[in-house]
């Protein structure tokens, strides 16, 4: 069996929505891992459920660290790795039962294949309004499903991926200027790693064979969270440069009455990038 390691955190989710994913993670079949459940709450219900969970095959471990950042938890997550092969997921995500097994796999595939990253689908926590509905929403949600084969990628997404330590080397790290922190949803961490990772010859791919369904916060269907949201894409590109990119080009119609409203915020967050960098 493949031996590999998984690291999720959690900044202030409810244990109802972190608690689906520790027992999925227990049930992992064809893999002997270490999990590192890294804590930005200092829980000890969550802790004890970590021990009970634990296995011969899955091994759970509870960290408490400091409420930083998503970049930081993550750091701490490949530091802690003792596998060539780390995985990550978010806490509110909900792996299926041979997820670990068919992301890690993919790595076989190629031997520059440094980053893979897997399909996410929706499991909404309450009827879905027309704006959650659009496409370009979807990505936003961390909601990917590019091909029924296994292809290369220029990028993934945060909520369902893993990476190569022996590969990437000193580049197994995340930019802890980007990424998720309280009161902040700025992002961007993942596209850099993607972008560092190419930069070195070496590969990223897409498997449609390993599948979380990610649970949507009733916080995060609301149409402000999704303008704050955008606001931060746009600060976020025009701190990282380029063009703003989606993973498909396919729009529907609720994207063709969203995209005038969210375009307002993502130019004045791409603006207020811009002064920033400026600045510096």
């Amino acid at each position: 069996m493949k031996k590999i390691s998984i690291t999720l955190t959690r900044y202030n989710e409810q244990n109802e929505l972190v608690a689906p994913c520790i027992k999925m993670l227990s049930k992992q079949k064809n893999i002997k891992a270490v999990v590192y459940f890294l804590d930005q709450k200092n829980d000890k219900d969550m802790m004890n459920l970590c021990k009970k969970l634990s296995n011969s095959n899955v091994k759970i471990l509870y960290r408490n660290i400091p409420a930083k950042s998503l970049s930081y938890a993550r750091n701490e997550g490949i530091r802690l790795c003792r596998t060539d092969v780390l995985l990550f997921i978010d806490c509110d995500a909900i792996p299926k039962i041979n997820w670990a097994y068919e992301l890690s796999k993919t790595f076989d595939v190629d031997k520059k294949i440094a980053i893979v990253g897997g399909k996410s689908v929706p499991k909404w926590l309450k009827k879905p309004r027309w704006y959650n509905k659009s496409n370009i929403a979807m990505e936003v949600y961390s909601l990917i499903d590019l091909s029924n084969k296994t292809i290369p990628t220029n990028k993934i997404v945060g909520v369902n991926f893993g990476l190569k330590k022996s590969l990437l080397g000193k580049e197994a790290c995340f930019d802890e200027n980007l990424g998720r922190r309280p009161g902040s949803l700025l992002g961007g961490e993942e596209s850099d790693l993607c972008r560092r990772t190419l930069s070195k010859k070496l590969k990223v791919f897409y498997t449609p064979d390993a599948v979380v369904e990610h649970q949507i916060q009733l916080d995060r269907m609301s149409l402000y969270w999704l303008m704050r949201r955008f606001y931060y894409g746009g600060l976020g590109k025009a701190i990282m440069g380029g063009k703003p990119q989606t993973y498909s080009k396919k729009r529907n119609v609720y994207d063709k009455v969203l995209l005038p409203i969210i375009a307002v915020p993502y130019i004045l967050g791409y603006n207020q990038g811009r002064k920033l960098k400026n600045e510096k």
